[in-house]
């Protein structure tokens, strides 16, 4: 296959290159059809092909790890971009054999935000057999959130799950006394009247960001409302300070 040196880098081109040496039959798997749907996980070199049982052995092509399956029906299947990919369903069963847990959360928020729902997951994992995974995947489902948005929100929701503290509603419209909408926070306690965002980077770079950010802050501030935020040091690096903040406010403000 050529192609143009000033094209970038990218799954889906290497994906495409590979497929020109593999049978027809072959699935692109794992976490090279995770990317495949967009799904946020650490950047890997190597695509993962499955070739289905019954095919004999197949001459190694640099750069691609060669997966037998035999549990995959038509069914089971579909094309992202063009590529033979597991369904997003039997894709998170096969993801929970190989990712954390909270990778895996963080998986199925992103499918189920845009491929799948959870029900359509659980209904597959009910009736699926033979995965590695499958308790991880079937103890993961109750914690998928599809109205999340990034994998920091992932973590701080699951953090607070974690902790011992209820699930809060994720990325809810928060409304004055008029019914206006004044903030759509990442997670948000409404008995306690408490929204928390994770702070990414971008929120400091961008001076319309954080405008906009002082203006939110502000017309929480008087509609009553305490608003906590959160950035990746401060996720990663004291995650029992978050929980007992969050912990305290609650017990303070649950009405």
């Amino acid at each position: 296959m050529y192609a143009s040196a000033e094209l970038p880098d990218s799954i889906p081109l290497r994906c495409r290159a590979a497929k020109l040496l593999l049978p027809r039959s072959a699935v692109f798997c794992g976490p090279t059809a995770a990317a495949l749907y967009g799904v946020p996980l650490p950047e890997h070199d190597t695509l993962h092909v499955a070739l289905p049982s019954a095919i004999g052995e197949h001459p190694r092509i640099r750069g691609v790890r060669l997966h037998r399956y035999g549990h995959w029906r038509p069914a089971d299947l579909r094309q992202v971009k063009g590529l033979r990919v597991p369904r997003p369903e039997p894709l998170f069963a096969e993801l929970a054999g190989l990712l954390s847990r909270i990778e895996l959360i963080i998986a199925g928020d992103h499918l189920t935000r845009s491929w799948t729902t959870p029900d359509k997951i659980g209904t597959h994992l009910a009736e699926a057999c033979g995965h590695r995974g499958l308790p991880a995947a079937r103890a993961a489902l109750p914690h998928l959130e599809p109205e999340t948005y990034s994998p920091m929100e992932t973590r701080l929701r699951m953090l607070l799950v974690d902790g011992g503290l209820p699930r809060p509603l994720a990325n809810t419209h928060v409304l004055d006394e008029t019914g206006q909408r004044i903030a759509q926070p990442d997670l948000y306690y409404p008995q306690a009247r408490l929204t928390i965002d994770y702070d990414g980077a971008h929120h400091d770079r961008d001076p319309r960001q954080v405008r906009q950010d002082r203006d939110t802050m502000r017309l929480l501030a008087l509609g009553g409302y305490l608003a906590l935020r959160y950035d990746a040091p401060t996720v990663f690096g004291f995650p029992r300070e978050i929980v007992a903040e969050v912990r305290n406010i609650l017990a303070e403000r649950w009405r």
